[in-house]
């Protein structure tokens, strides 16, 4: 699994980007605003793709190469809380 993750997790992150971001543009020229969080829905997107890029780097060594398998598991489940947790505050 975590050969997978360092081969594929950006580019997974890219999609969840890309589709919100089509859904955000689908909504607001072609369907005219009906979904509540359009422009949330921007953010949200852009947080997953960055959280999803900071971790491959980590599993691929970019980052933290200092520190030990610990801490870089610490570093990630900071992120993903991280990432979980902004993308509630934008909703809510």
């Amino acid at each position: 699994m975590r050969e997978w993750f360092k081969k594929h997790l950006g580019w997974l992150g890219f999609g969840i980007w890309m589709t919100c971001t089509l859904l955000f543009a689908l909504d607001k020229f072609m369907i005219k605003n009906t979904i509540p969080i359009n422009e949330e829905l921007l953010m949200i997107g852009f947080l997953i793709m960055g959280g999803t890029s900071s971790i491959q780097g980590i599993f691929n060594d970019k980052y933290f190469t200092k520190y030990s398998d610990k801490v870089k598991n610490g570093i990630i489940v900071f992120i993903a809380t991280t990432t979980i947790g902004m993308s509630y505050f934008l909703i809510s």
